[in-house]
């Protein structure tokens, strides 16, 4: 990595910085955060199944904790657990599926707390946590969850985890008994198919933004409001700088600039 990209990046991190240091401090007000759909639609949906006395349906996919989906894992339970608090006050307990047995623990915890929080621990069941095989872009798993929410009449699902193509099956059974659908996947085949399939989807990193939308924390709310705010200082600065590409005299610029920071940073001074 040459120095330009170096100093970009520290540039870059203490922009990020400033911006959530900024927010912390408002930390106890509240923010008016951009509308994302598939998250306005969660609380009727919610309400609906509880309504119906019909289960909701979370499933990870083949995401789970150790490897390199550890971090959507975590993310996914957040959500899940934000969901799965709603629906505990109702009669049909929410069911999590997964195709990676790491992610089972994690589900049971998720579904235990969420009965906790509610003071309705006793109904709570880690059966409900299901295991079905077997591994990444499972066909089997695609098959017993298509299988589940027929045979558990699933009022609506909430696919937020690792998905490929394997995800076109599992809509399709869902649409098919007119179940309403939230899906998000890391996998770009199973995005794409989230996005023509499902009710409402996620993009990207909207899936790490739950608590902000579903919570009533303030912290989550900042945290979301300065990830906004950088995203689109990041839009902003490579908008700008792909309009002067160029431009020499602006090239040049931005050299001795980042020259300038570059001494500086090493303690040379100007």
């Amino acid at each position: 990595m040459d120095s330009t990209t170096q100093i970009s990046a520290v540039l870059i991190l203490l922009l990020a910085l400033v911006v959530n240091v900024i927010f912390a401090r408002r930390r106890r007000q509240a923010f008016t955060l951009r509308n994302i759909p598939a998250y306005t639609m969660i609380a009727p949906t919610v309400g609906a199944s509880i309504e119906a006395n019909h289960p909701m349906h979370l499933s990870y996919g083949s995401a789970g904790l150790g490897g390199g989906s550890t971090v959507l894992a975590l993310a996914s339970s957040e959500l899940f657990y934000q969901v799965a608090r709603r629906a505990a006050i109702g009669d049909a307990s929410p069911i999590i599926t997964m195709s990676d047995p790491s992610a089972l623990p994690l589900a049971q915890d998720t579904l235990r707390r969420a009965y906790t929080s509610q003071g309705l621990l006793s109904r709570y069941r880690s059966s409900n946590a299901r295991w079905f095989p077997s591994g990444a872009r499972s066909l089997a798993f695609a098959a017993a969850v298509a299988a589940l929410l027929r045979d558990d009449d699933v009022h609506a699902n909430v696919l937020a985890g690792s998905f490929g193509m394997e995800l076109a099956f599992i809509t399709d059974t869902a649409l098919r008994r007119d179940q309403t659908i939230v899906a998000v996947s890391d996998d770009p085949e199973g995005q794409a198919i989230a996005f023509a399939m499902s009710s409402e989807t996620l993009i990207g990193e909207e899936l790490f933004a739950a608590a902000a939308y579903l919570d009533d924390d303030p912290r989550a709310s900042a945290h979301a409001a300065s990830m906004d705010t950088v995203r689109w200082l990041l839009i902003v600065f490579i908008f700008v700088t792909t309009l002067t590409a160029g431009n020499e005299a602006f090239r040049q610029f931005f050299g001795d600039l980042l020259g300038q920071i570059t001494r500086l940073l090493q303690g040379g001074g100007s």
